[in-house]
């Protein structure tokens, strides 16, 4: 099957093969490659929102006077339009048996090589516009890094499935001739000799086809998958019917804010209809007009986080491949990307009380690779059962989930309640000073007693020979699952006022764990606290 755009270079697909296993067929040396031609059409469709933005106070008002307008739109023309088209011309990638190298930039060019041992995830992307045009953008993550190491901005979905699965094979092999004492005889044919380590683009040859006439991979990288978990439509929205966010009102309200819409007019649109006779009742009262305000804000925030979750995990699917996780989903932008098993440093549930009212969990991962946009945290089902957690661990080979928590101190109420009551009254006496009325916020006290009940019963931490795990959280409660081989380190530490009362904090840390999310639990009597972080050190060197 030829591939648009590919100059030359053709990948066939056996019979009865699976899209994911798409294999190079045997060809003469790939070249250097550039991005599909239709890249140029896309970044100018993208770009025309700025465009319209420069001109509209002439496009509003027709005032051909507004030359400053006028200047910058030419500018446009000129200017960056041919810009694209070098950038097209100049842009070059291709894969060689050791790395990933993209060539770029108009005036500074740059060159960046990928080592293909250090990819951790590539990601294909389609928005609606690439979903029209046959075309994906590739996402290249390695461990550690913070941000996409390489993009390739756009290509046919082909090839961008075909890139994939030649970086797994390389990577397979390369992982394969690390761990092997095979002699050079064995590995000719599947595997790659000395001499194919070059620096050279690859031919299909170079990833483990055979030269007859058979274009099946002689050793494929990448099976048949086994199917982990599929969301189906009624359980996604109903992932979204659990999800409510600030968020989502932010946004909202800051386009309305943008746009300027006539309250007045806006209320009587709502209002028409069967809800006419209450306009004028709404108008008398500012009680109740407060409260509808509210009402709508919460029932706005709640339909924009149902819409929003149909949308990133429309048909979310997640499969077993290998040794990697693969996941799809997505309404308008569609998304792959695999989550290797060698890189998942923990396992995270996280629910809220109206989720575990009704037995719904989170589950995602923690991977080695920190980028910006996820904090190095993944989602590998967004909404499910335990038990379906349970079969995904089981899965994996990942052992049972410990089975006896241990509470921290009760202690930790009385040091919640100090704290929470020394900001509250601090509040109050700032305030105080403008308006007297502030000290209903005294009626707060209850509540902030009742939290730090359920504070309390909702911290656990749990340790067996093959995890930690440490479980805390009220409105967001979230629980860590850290496999002790993949440790970093563990620890303890206790401020003065836990030293005061004989209590200490708890750590566990993995490669690539956020600072912000990571898995530590507060107010242990000191002496478990030393226990446990002895037990589960001795344990990790057991496991070395």
């Amino acid at each position: 099957m030829e591939i648009p755009g590919s100059e030359g270079k053709a990948f066939s697909e056996p019979d009865g093969m699976d899209s994911e296993i798409r294999t190079p067929a045997t060809t003469p040396p790939m070249e250097p490659k550039r991005l599909h031609p239709l890249t140029m059409v896309q970044r100018i469709i993208v770009s025309l929102p700025a465009l319209v933005f420069i001109m509209l106070p002439v496009l509003r008002s027709g005032d051909s006077t507004a030359w400053f307008n006028l200047i910058f739109g030419a500018m446009y023309l000129v200017f960056i339009v041919p810009w694209i088209a070098l950038h097209y011309l100049r842009f070059r990638y291709w894969i060689t048996s050791k790395e990933l190298v993209i060539h770029s930039g108009v005036l500074t060019r740059r060159r960046r090589n990928i080592p293909l041992e250090r990819i951790q995830n590539i990601e294909i992307e389609q928005a609606p516009l690439q979903r029209m045009l046959g075309t994906a953008k590739v996402i290249v993550y390695t461990a550690g890094s913070a941000r996409a190491e390489g993009v390739l901005e756009y290509v046919s979905i082909g090839e961008a499935r075909d890139i994939r699965t030649v970086v797994r094979n390389l990577q397979q092999q390369l992982e394969q001739e690390e761990t092997a004492s095979w002699s050079d005889e064995s590995l000719s044919g599947a595997f790659m000799s000395d001499e194919t380590l070059s620096d050279e683009p690859l031919s299909g040859e170079s990833v483990g086809i055979q030269a007859s006439g058979d274009l099946r991979p002689s050793k494929p990288a990448v099976l048949a998958g086994e199917l982990l978990i599929a969301l189906d439509t009624r359980r996604v929205f109903l992932a979204g019917a659990f999800r409510f966010s600030l968020v989502y009102l932010a946004v909202i309200f800051s386009f309305l804010q943008y746009i300027e819409p006539d309250p007045t007019l806006l209320f009587s649109w709502l209002m028409r209809g069967p809800l006419e006779p209450l306009e004028a009742r709404i108008d008398a009262s500012p009680v109740i007009a407060a409260v509808m305000g509210v009402f709508g804000a919460v029932m706005l925030g709640w339909l924009t986080g149902v819409l929003v979750t149909f949308n990133r995990y429309h048909r979310f699917k997640l499969e077993l491949i290998g040794d990697k996780l693969h996941r799809s989903h997505g309404l308008l932008t569609l998304k792959e990307g695999t989550i290797p098993l060698s890189r998942v440093q923990s396992w995270i549930l996280r629910t809220n009380p109206l989720m575990e009212a009704f037995g719904w969990v989170r589950l995602e991962v923690q991977t080695m690779g920190i980028n910006i946009d996820q904090s190095g945290y993944q989602v590998a089902m967004p909404f499910g059962r335990m038990e379906e957690v349970a079969h995904i661990l089981a899965a994996v080979g990942a052992p049972v989930m410990p089975e006896n928590w241990s509470p921290v101190s009760r202690l930790t109420i009385r040091r919640f309640l100090a704290r929470s009551h020394i900001v509250l009254l601090f509040i109050i006496g700032i305030v105080q000073i403008w308006w007297s009325g502030i000290w209903w916020l005294g009626v707060l006290s209850p509540v902030l007693l009742a939290w730090s009940f359920w504070r309390y019963h909702g911290m656990r931490v749990a340790d067996d020979d093959f995890w930690v795990a440490m479980r805390k959280g009220v409105i967001r409660r979230q629980t860590w699952l850290v496999p002790i081989r993949k440790l970093q380190t563990a620890g303890w530490y206790a401020n003065w006022f836990q030293r005061r009362l004989g209590l200490a904090s708890i750590y566990v840390d993995t490669a690539g764990a956020s600072s912000g999310r990571s898995a530590e639990l507060p107010d242990i009597e000191k002496l478990t606290a030393q226990t446990i972080v002895t037990r589960v050190y001795d344990r990790f060197q057991s496991v070395l």
